[in-house]
């Protein structure tokens, strides 16, 4: 008979890595973006959803400061690698709720609701892999309010490696047979994803280099001992 996790067990999950396989076959666009520059800005009308043909987005959400003159608050919510979805903020209202920012040159497929939505009630497989994706997105926040909430910085910086780097594999990114990464955010990116300072994130990095976890070089980050981070994550 199983014995009942404890209430501080952790368990290992498996990373979201949802994308539209059956897209490949059909014509849209593509469109390429600069480092730096926005696919699209919070407000603006949700006209297409994209996938990631190469690159790498980060969506940053503004929020009112606390003084009511003082500059809102950005803050990122979210990490985009190959063959995953954005635009999905801006399928409740009609209109997208965070920025779209290219963290290094980048190509997305362009996907039209217009014409999306007619080959979804037609094509159950798209369908499937549509709401498979709004799903892991749902799950994916829910995991992030758990961390944001429960979790020391050290445990948030080493389920962030960890979450990374399986999705690095999903996507067939990595660069080599090794656990390689090269980060595509700078560490305040992380921090501000993980609502952690930039010290704090350097500081647990340096913790998981020290403890033999890890080796990082720049944005060129290694994962030495998985078994060992996943103790941490």
């Amino acid at each position: 008979m199983a014995t009942p996790a404890g209430p501080g067990a952790r368990h290992h999950v498996p990373a979201l890595h949802v994308h539209f396989t059956d897209t490949d076959a059909l014509p849209f666009p593509t469109r390429s973006i600069a480092r730096g520059d926005a696919l699209y800005c919070a407000g603006e009308p949700l006209r297409s959803l994209y996938t990631v043909q190469s690159g790498c987005f980060k969506s940053v959400a503004a929020y009112p400061s606390a003084n009511d003159d003082a500059v809102p608050h950005a803050q990122v919510t979210a990490f985009h690698l190959i063959d995953e979805t954005l635009g999905l903020d801006g399928i409740c209202t009609g209109h997208h709720e965070s920025d779209a920012i290219a963290l290094e040159d980048s190509v997305v497929r362009i996907m039209p609701v217009g014409i999306l939505e007619p080959l979804c009630r037609e094509y159950a497989p798209m369908q499937h892999a549509l709401l498979a994706i709004m799903s892991a997105e749902i799950v994916r926040a829910a995991r992030l309010a758990l961390m944001l909430g429960t979790m020391p910085a050290l445990v948030r910086v080493a389920a962030f490696l960890l979450d990374l780097s399986m999705r690095f594999d999903a996507s067939g990114a990595r660069p080599d047979t090794f656990d390689d990464v090269i980060l595509p955010m700078t560490r305040a990116d992380i921090g501000s994803y993980l609502g952690l300072e930039l010290e704090t994130v350097s500081r647990m990095l340096s913790k998981l280099q020290r403890e033999g976890a890890i080796s990082l070089h720049g944005r060129q980050l290694r994962i030495v001992d998985r078994t060992r981070l996943e103790r941490i994550g």
